[in-house]
């Protein structure tokens, strides 16, 4: 079988106050047509679906439209809650969902899908309406069997297990199972998903779900949009491929078992990749493959010190969200009005520009995350992020081994 895996599509988002509906729309599509083109079983969306845990209705429509979409051509669709999402409001149409082969999980046990989900679609009224037929024929690969923990997909004999745990906030861990609270949260965590992992057998096994794991994470208060870093050991060595959603750029984070952040399918931040994909497993090579996204605007960052730059560089970037870096003279009230007026304009930064003599100081005694923080806070005036932090480690550490 063949896997999509994607993650945090956070439908309603904004930026500022440009909505991005239409963007995560055309993601939608262009999901689809890989879907198509890969011949995809299964679309794994590996949590934060909405931005919100009470999303508008706008957002909802495209989640119901978006998952329609993808179900097409008989595919299953597994939509996972992360922290993001209210999963008791995201699994509301649960009952219609599961007709469709579409999952809604927001808990641990899915034992009441008896795998008639799509082994048993309702005909088309005439087999010479042969688009209904071929449709009809289509569904009947594949079919859905729940158990405590997650899912078997099935298609022409094969299986795939497919282990899923949405994000575990101490609220949910408590209403899934009772809980030891003499033993810590990660060890709870890390209890929560083998139990998750029981029905795992020799077929492909995959694990999904929802949290900020980092390599560094036993030494550290590390912590991501909220969550804190969890050490790679939580994962269950028994599953062949982890699908992880919440870091928002692609990321190996460990080889053993193999777990991946596919990542964002847009730009949501302006220190955040903009090369995005999403993950393509195929179970029989058991392989893992990148395919890029081509849809949605860039973020970008421009610095300027007068009126006409920052004119100039909204007309370079004029197809981008543009945020400016203003460390010039204080603008007037009508330039600055012009400025906001641009299409590409999204936001001004005034930063405030040192000057006079400039103290140098000794750097042989810092590491070079150090000195990386210490450049990124005197050129932007604020903390690299978390996610920034550990792309320049993985980089540094790239480079070293080279």
């Amino acid at each position: 079988m063949k896997i999509l895996h994607t993650a945090d599509l956070h439908l309603g988002k904004k930026l500022n106050k440009a909505a991005r509906l239409d963007e995560q729309c055309d993601v939608i599509k262009q999901l689809s047509e890989i879907a198509d083109a890969e011949d995809i079983d299964v679309v794994l969306i590996a949590g934060d679906i909405f931005d919100t845990s009470v999303p508008t209705s706008e957002a909802e429509r495209v989640f119901y439209r978006s998952i329609l979409t993808l179900a097409e051509r008989g595919r299953a669709v597994i939509a996972l809650a992360g922290n993001h999402d209210d999963e008791r409001r995201m699994c509301a149409a649960k009952p219609l969902a599961d007709l469709q082969g579409i999952v809604l999980a927001g808990e641990l046990d899915y034992s009441a899908l008896n795998g008639e989900t799509l082994s048993d679609p309702t005909p088309p009224p005439s087999l010479f309406g042969l688009f209904d037929a071929a449709d009809y024929i289509q569904k009947q690969r594949i079919k859905i069997v729940g158990h405590y923990g997650g899912v078997t997909v099935e298609k022409e004999g094969e299986k795939v297990n497919i282990a899923l745990v949405p994000y575990p906030s101490e609220n949910r861990l408590s209403r899934w199972v009772k809980q030891d609270y003499n033993i810590d949260y990660v060890d709870r965590v890390k209890q929560t998903l083998a139990s998750a992992c029981e029905f795992f057998d020799d077929n492909y096994n995959i694990l999904c779900t929802h949290l900020f794991l980092s390599k560094s994470a036993q030494n550290s208060s590390e912590s991501l949009g909220g969550l804190l870093a969890l050490p790679t050991d939580v994962l269950p060595e028994s599953a062949d491929y982890v699908a992880l959603g919440h870091v928002h750029k692609h990321l190996r984070i460990c080889k053993r078992p193999l777990a991946e952040y596919s990542g964002s399918p847009l730009q949501y931040a302006y220190d955040e990749s903009r090369t995005k994909s999403v993950n393509i497993i195929d179970t029989q090579k058991r392989t893992v493959e990148q395919k890029i996204l081509t849809v949605g605007k860039n973020l970008t960052e421009a610095d300027a010190d007068n009126f006409d730059e920052c004119m100039s560089k909204l007309e370079f970037y004029a197809n981008d969200y543009v945020r400016i870096k203003y460390s010039g003279e204080p603008l007037t009230r009508d330039e600055t009005a012009q400025i906001r007026s641009h299409p590409a304009f999204n936001d001004l930064v005034v930063t405030a520009t040192l000057r006079g003599e400039v103290n140098v100081e000794r750097r042989a005694h810092l590491s070079d995350a150090e000195i990386f923080e210490a450049y990124y806070k005197h050129r932007y005036n604020a903390e690299p992020s978390a996610e920034l932090k550990a792309t320049f480690a993985e980089l540094m550490q790239e480079a070293e081994q080279e």
